[in-house]
């Protein structure tokens, strides 16, 4: 019998992401961003732009992990994992009243991995003194997802002080793993001499496809000057994956090769946020509200294994809905240079019953961001640093899915489901940092100079 490695990190939707000045501001968008990458955050703001703008995005998000692999007492970090989040876009106004766009970018990018893992248990630090629990040499255990996203906003102008856009999405999507897993070699639910009786295989899966396009919907109002309301509804999409598992059966041999399917979903989220520009627009003040519906789209990764020798996969989540608060501010501190900063705080999708090694931990999150932007004639060029983290979790008992793999029956028994493993023992947490730079052209715009030289600016 083989296993699928199934674990992904918890609310994979890095809080920091388009554009630096986004970011800068501690993520607050919806009402105040004001180039392309509004086709990603709200697609009502591209009113904004007079005539052309073009975007490019580099964010750089770096994570350190924290966990055990074999129980209390083993925990390790996994080093700092580098996933580049690129944006590139641009938008254009084809009547006074109509703004057309086109984008793409890395809607959601992580890699997590532990270098050199010498035992794999079932939160058991004793059990590592068994060889049939040691990896030999140490392997690296590593997990790679990420989902992109080809975009075409529309947006148009109902009033002078009401906008309304909306945005095509078509995902594409990947999802890697190579991680030693607890395999079966009888079910327990039926011999109970089966249980403790584990076999120790590494399984690697590659699997990458596209999926149902979905929708991005924003409305922006501006009730009087300086003010803007904005909200934002993302529909649900997902992405069908498919490719390959591979384990060695026997040592030596060349792995066996099994076709593989799954299916990776986005979930509903909506945004509200208000921000209010005053001091001769020097100044801008934001606040945000985002929730994402974790807990209906990602309960579960069910992987379809295409082979008599092995059941299909159950990767359970079980994650909870997450819901993020956030403010921001810019200042223009002279009339080509502004300096930003804001921060989040927010629940983590995490369930202790479910934790693995690949999981930001359950609980609270913060995050804290600092920016500053240059402005150069048509060219803005901005830059933005944020770190994220948490408490670190602790569990003192093994959940009930921390247990040896088992063969399990669903509904009537018709349908064989592997479960894998979480929920271990042991003292999870993680720290993230984001460095983000973008470069926004925008012709038509007027020069933010010969704006504040205006008389009363």
């Amino acid at each position: 019998m083989l296993l699928s490695a199934a674990q992904a990190h918890a609310n994979p939707e890095p809080p920091g992401n388009y554009d630096a000045r986004v970011v800068g501001m501690g993520t607050i968008a919806t009402p105040t961003v004001r180039n392309a990458t509004a086709l990603f955050h709200n697609p009502a703001q591209l009113d904004q732009i007079e005539k052309f703008s073009a975007t490019i995005v580099a964010t750089s998000l770096l994570v350190n992990l924290r966990a055990p692999f074999a129980g209390p007492g083993t925990e390790e970090d996994s080093g700092l994992i580098y996933a580049p989040l690129l944006f590139a876009g641009a938008a254009f106004r084809v009547h006074e009243r109509v703004v057309l766009g086109v984008g793409g970018y890395v809607y959601t990018g992580f890699g997590g991995g532990y270098q050199a893992v010498d035992c794999v248990t079932n939160g058991d630090p004793s059990a590592c003194e068994d060889e049939r629990f040691r990896l030999a040499p140490p392997t690296d255990q590593e997990v790679t997802l990420f989902v992109t996203e080809f975009s075409v906003p529309v947006q148009v102008s109902i009033s002078e002080r009401l906008s309304i856009g909306l945005t095509l999405r078509v995902p594409w999507g990947r999802q890697d793993v190579r991680a030693h897993q607890d395999v079966p070699n009888c079910s327990s639910a039926t011999r109970p001499e089966c249980e403790g009786d584990p076999s120790i295989s590494l399984a690697e899966q590659k699997l990458k496809g596209t999926g149902i396009p979905g929708v991005l919907l924003g409305i922006s109002y501006r009730p009087i000057d300086g003010l803007t309301l904005a909200f934002a509804y993302r529909s649900k999409l997902w992405v069908n994956l498919e490719g390959t598992t591979s384990v060695p059966l026997v040592p030596g041999a060349d792995p066996l090769q099994v076709s593989t399917s799954t299916r990776w979903y986005v979930p509903h989220m909506f945004r509200v946020g208000a921000a209010y520009t005053t001091w001769r627009d020097r100044f801008t003040l934001g606040v945000e509200f985002r929730v994402q519906l974790h807990e209906e789209a990602n309960a579960s990764q069910e992987f379809s294994l295409d082979t008599p020798l092995a059941p299909d996969t159950t990767a359970e989540f079980r994650w909870r809905n997450v819901y993020v608060g956030a403010i921001g501010a810019e200042l223009w501190v002279a009339p080509r240079f502004a300096v930003r900063t804001g921060g989040t705080v927010g629940r983590s999708a995490s369930r202790r019953e479910t934790l693995t090694p690949f999981s930001p931990p359950p609980g609270i999150q913060f995050s804290a961001y600092v920016g500053f932007g240059v402005r150069a004639g048509p060219l803005d060029i901005d830059w933005a640093f944020g770190w994220g983290g948490g408490k670190a979790q602790r569990i003192e008992a093994n959940q009930p899915l921390c247990s040896d793999a088992d063969l399990r029956t669903t509904g009537a028994g018709a349908n064989r489901v592997l479960t894998a493993q979480g929920g271990c023992a042991g003292s999870y947490d993680v720290d993230s940092w984001f460095l983000s730079l973008s470069a926004t052209y925008s012709f038509g715009r007027p020069d933010i100079a010969d704006v504040l030289a205006e008389p009363g600016n």
